[in-house]
């Protein structure tokens, strides 16, 4: 009889993969929780449902709720991003009202703002899994940063430019062993730590820091200097041990020059909009584990809104329903869709930033230059405000190749003497590198300068 029952409470493998096509997403994870078999083989049934689809969207928090007990996200199930789907998953309560500095390997840094004391952690809000990481009140300058106009405006977002981890997506779930760099306001500073280490480690940079990458075992970090045009300096080893393989090896690149068409217009003195204006450089490790660079190119309108102005889009029609007009993270835990209360007067002025293009290069550290690539092969990007990775193209149905998926609300490039406290987003877009053309992008709205938007790999 004990054999009997042992072998009813679990069914055979295609049994229980068809179990999970029947239920919803909040049961599948129920049934992960029931035994070591319905784990694994929620596990496995819930990876390649993941990699055959495109990451999710993480949603703005709402405008008028405070304790943002969920998490909210847009998933794509058709893999179109016109037919976005809202899912809603349960914060721990010790990170509720947190907000979301990014997403990296399936994981969430979440910080939670409480002036000196504020929290950092990574949080994998599928299984449920927290890393604590020290407190950023043991950054020496954190502490002049709380009391700036910048924390004012933008939060612990503005005060974390880059954080990755040392790790393969998932491995990390159940291990502390991998290390966190991050760049935080200090530039010129590289920080790093494992989990449970009760401070940052320091390692001073001379040029300034715009983003790093762990890659194969080694940490590179793309820097700015006028003088150096795209070169790659020598590896050499910081004093932090690195698993158990000696010490962590840094690599500095430095970035390719690229020029700016920063020509401004101006308008009745209503709005300047500035085309080509700036650029924002990012690492990368393709799908090949080749390290590239992807320049992000902006344009952005400063403009001042008078009371019954409507928001009108490039092609002359008032704004749709977009990601700023998603009632993200509320209280609620079912989904659905409102409109955001539009903060219009006759003083407030707006900040609408767009992406306009994408440029890439190949790092040849043979010949100490920068290629550039004009096809990205069969994979495809993803780009948020917290930096950018690849997929395979061939994994996902129903995509075109050679092309990055974008998600813009590029906050940092607000200049803070505007006294603007949201800004005009255009949203979501693909960005195709053959014809150089931009579908969509999706309409935005309005939101806050202290949202980052950022795509994430869901992973069990």
């Amino acid at each position: 009889m004990g054999n009997e029952c042992s072998s009813w409470q679990t069914p055979p493998e295609d049994v229980m993969e068809k179990i999970l096509q029947l239920v919803d997403f909040a049961d599948q994870r129920m049934l992960g929780q029931v035994s070591k078999s319905w784990r694994s083989i929620v596990f496995q049934t819930f990876t390649r449902g993941a990699r055959r689809h495109l990451p999710w969207l993480i949603l703005p928090k709402s405008l008028n709720c405070k304790s943002n007990k969920y998490l909210s996200f847009l998933n794509f199930p058709d893999n179109k991003l016109s037919a976005g789907k809202i899912t809603k998953l349960k914060l721990p309560k010790r990170l509720q009202g947190g907000c979301i500095n990014g997403s990296c390997k399936g994981w969430l840094i979440i910080i939670k703002e409480k002036g000196l004391d504020s929290e950092m952690c990574l949080v994998n809000p599928i299984s449920g899994v927290i890393h604590k990481l020290p407190p950023l009140r043991t950054i020496p300058y954190f502490k002049d940063f709380v009391k700036s106009r910048r924390w004012e405006l933008l939060g612990a977002n503005g005060f974390c430019n880059s954080v990755k981890m040392s790790t393969p997506d998932g491995y990390i779930n159940s291990s502390s062993n991998f290390i966190i760099a991050a760049v935080f306001d200090d530039r010129n500073m590289l920080c790093l730590c494992r989990p449970g280490d009760e401070n940052w480690s320091f390692f001073p940079v001379c040029d300034v820091i715009c983003d790093i990458l762990f890659s194969s075992s080694t940490l590179y970090a793309l820097v700015w200097n006028e003088e150096k045009d795209g070169v790659v300096a020598p590896t050499y080893p910081l004093n932090f041990a690195h698993h158990d393989a000696g010490h962590l090896m840094l690599k500095l690149v430095y970035d390719k020059h690229q020029d700016t068409n920063d020509i401004i217009d101006d308008y009745h003195n209503d709005y300047k909009r500035a085309s080509n204006a700036q650029i924002r450089q990012m690492l990368l490790e393709s799908t090949s584990k080749e390290v590239m660079v992807v320049h992000q190119v902006f344009d952005y309108i400063i403009e001042k809104k008078v009371d019954g102005d409507e928001q009108i889009n490039e092609n002359g029609d008032e704004d749709g329903a977009g990601i700023g007009d998603f009632e993200g993270n509320n209280d609620d835990e079912g989904g659905g869709a409102s409109d955001v209360e539009e903060v219009i007067n006759d003083t407030t002025k707006n900040v609408r930033v767009r992406t306009s293009r994408f440029v890439f290069y190949k790092i040849d550290e043979r010949n100490n230059n920068f290629d550039v690539m004009q096809s990205l092969g069969d994979q495809l990007l993803f780009c948020g405000d917290d930096g950018v990775f690849s997929l395979p193209a061939g994994n996902i149905k129903d995509v075109e190749n050679d092309c990055i998926y974008f998600i813009t609300n590029f906050c940092r490039m607000v200049d803070l003497e505007f006294g603007a406290t949201t800004c005009m987003s255009d949203g979501y877009g693909i960005f195709y590198l053959n014809g150089q053309i931009i579908e969509g992008p999706y309409q935005g709205g309005e939101i806050s300068l202290k949202y980052q938007g950022s795509w994430f790999t869901p992973s069990l």
